[in-house]
């Protein structure tokens, strides 16, 4: 068995640092044995429904638990948001499988998330890193010829891609946007790759002001998911808990995008 916060020891362990202040327990008590744990992206009614039925005590989710985003930590959502159909839903699920709710995040983006995501692409080690911005070389191929390769990596029927020179515009030096790095509210870490010289851009989400933000740099922008680009590093992250404590018994949940295309 193993409790929430021997897993936040773990995690800190690896990372070398205190887990970010929107990461920790964020449900139920920390220092209660488990025998199981679920591991998902986010802890949608779906996903708490399975850890209910699988007898898990420890639920991991790698997005906030509630809305607004990061609503338990932050001093300006609005009044009620406990209240709100989606929040009451999940905190009524969790109570009643009695699990323990532990967000990882940041912590776990560092500590294998944005790797596997690159190891799914294909992509060797990088050319240039600071920190979690990092540039890969490929041999120089064409904006379509990249999005036909991300959609067979990732395996996706479809992607959305901007492309400010056209798709035959030739790339080489790619950056990695993941999870919700190519939304808006994260533009500096597109400056940052840019900056580091990089000519296109694999993200996991972005939206209209993200893609417009490097598109009017020249450099176009490849949309994944946020999901698909966080579930292979989650899936790898049930394995090495399963290896660090094999009393517990670790089940990884895909929660997969909401939208299909039409």
């Amino acid at each position: 068995m193993a409790t929430a916060f021997d897993i936040v020891a773990f995690l800190e362990q690896q990372v070398g640092h205190p887990l970010h202040s929107d990461e920790g327990l964020q449900h139920g008590q920390g220092d209660r044995d488990a025998r199981r744990a679920l591991v998902c992206w986010m802890a949608t009614k779906d996903a708490l429904r399975r850890a209910a039925d699988a007898g898990a005590g420890i639920v991991i989710g790698h997005e906030s638990l509630y809305y607004p985003y990061d609503a338990v930590n932050r001093p300006d959502a609005p009044e009620g948001w406990q209240d709100w159909q989606v929040n009451r839903a999940r905190r009524e699920l969790l109570d009643a499988c009695g699990a323990a709710f532990l967000r990882l995040h940041g912590s776990l983006d560092q500590f294998c998330i944005f790797d596997v995501f690159a190891e799914r692409l294909g992509l060797a080690a990088p050319v240039e890193a600071d920190g979690l911005a990092k540039v890969y070389r490929i041999e120089p191929c064409t904006l379509g010829e990249l999005a036909e390769r991300v959609k067979a990596r990732m395996g996706m029927e479809h992607v959305r891609v901007s492309a400010p020179q056209g798709l035959g515009q030739v790339v080489s030096r790619i950056g990695l946007p993941w999870g919700g790095l190519g939304l808006f509210t994260n533009v500096a870490y597109q400056q940052e790759l840019l900056a580091m010289g990089c000519d296109a851009l694999v993200a996991g989400e972005a939206c209209s002001y993200g893609f417009r933000f490097s598109a009017e740099c020249g450099v176009p922008m490849i949309e994944t998911s946020h999901e698909g680009s966080e579930n292979p590093g989650l899936r790898r992250f049930c394995g090495i808990l399963s290896e660090r404590f094999p009393e517990l018994d670790v089940e990884f949940f895909q929660v997969r995008r909401p939208w299909q295309w039409h």
